[in-house]
């Protein structure tokens, strides 16, 4: 009788143990694989540079590389640059406390300006990222020179540069 309860016990147990939803034994997994390495192709640059229909940039004042260029608007003309040349002769006037006769127009550029801090952007500041028309006059009091970066209606802004 001994011998029919252990059998019934050890059955119970294979039974039970069968039934019951535990993990199946599991296989190893295989480390992960690599992706393959991909080929890498170079292309040259082409040799001759873009025409721009503007004169060259200096300081970085018309927009980068892969940038629409603006066309020519009526906003660039001699009557606004000749406003801005003057605005700007009295703004450095005021500046400096001398009369306005004293400050001459060395030269004065068009010029499209790739955000709107006019191409002299201070720190902290954030600009809206539109290309601006304006104008690059520098002006001359004896031997100093100053530089003013301006749109074409009335934003001057002296740059130290």
């Amino acid at each position: 009788m001994r011998k029919s309860i252990i059998a019934w016990v050890l059955a119970a147990a294979i039974i039970v143990t069968a039934c019951s939803n535990a993990p199946a034994a599991t296989q190893p997994t295989a480390p992960a694989t690599q992706a393959p390495i991909t080929t890498v192709v170079i292309v040259e640059a082409p040799t001759n540079p873009a025409v721009s229909p503007y004169p060259a940039p200096e300081n970085g004042a018309y927009p980068a590389p892969g940038q629409p260029t603006p066309e020519p608007t009526s906003e660039i003309n001699e009557a606004t640059m000749q406003a801005m040349s003057d605005l700007a002769r009295q703004k450095l006037a005021e500046e400096l406390e001398i009369s306005v006769d004293q400050i001459k127009v060395v030269i004065a550029d068009p010029v499209f300006w790739s955000d709107a801090s006019l191409g002299c952007p201070q720190p902290g500041m954030t600009y809206q990222q539109v290309i601006t028309p304006g104008y690059r006059i520098t002006l001359a009091v004896g031997n100093d020179l100053y530089i003013y970066h301006t749109d074409t209606v009335q934003t001057l802004v002296r740059c130290q540069q």
